[in-house]
């Protein structure tokens, strides 16, 4: 299992056009965010079952990571109703080893609909809102090795975070 690297970028104004529709995440959507979340990552490193994703989910709402900004979190869902791609978005993430900054807790996207441009959507949406809301930063935590993520985020001008105080590097 690889380690884990933290980014941070800046919050603007999106001037790009969207091709999605979507709309914010709401404690209604915590069974169907559930299933993407287990459905979307190929190993079990993340989320062992769909229970423990539940779980995890059901303690996004309860604010256990940080207050979940639910306008900054849009959900992408298909014609049947089922949830496809979505981002969770705290006002910061509980730690002593992450930024002092709005936090993206999760971005997943069903793998049936991977490569359709979700991700990169999502994120300028909840970037835009942040902005908006008056957060001049955002930051995340990705798999060192998830290639596909950091070159995503490396195109929207994220940067890789270091703590101040890390002097033992």
């Amino acid at each position: 299992m690889s380690g884990t690297i933290t980014l941070i970028g800046k919050t603007w104004a999106n001037t790009r056009p969207l091709k999605v529709t979507t709309r914010p995440v709401t404690e209604e959507d915590a069974d169907g965010l559930a299933k993407l979340f287990f459905a979307s990552y190929d190993d079990q490193s993340v989320v062992g079952s769909q229970a423990e994703a539940l779980e995890i989910i059901h303690k996004v709402f309860n604010g256990d990571f940080g207050a979940l900004i639910e306008s900054a979190s849009p959900v992408v869902v298909d014609g049947s109703g089922r949830l496809v791609a979505a981002a969770l978005v705290l006002d910061s993430r509980v730690g002593n080893d992450v930024p002092d900054a709005p936090y993206i807790f999760e971005l997943f996207t069903a793998a049936s609909r991977r490569r359709e441009g979700f991700a990169e959507q999502l994120l300028r949406i909840a970037i835009d809102e942040l902005y908006r809301l008056g957060h001049e930063e955002v930051a995340l935590r990705i798999a060192e090795d998830n290639s596909p993520a950091l070159a995503l985020y490396l195109t929207l001008d994220f940067k890789r975070w270091i703590p101040e105080d890390d002097s033992e590097l």
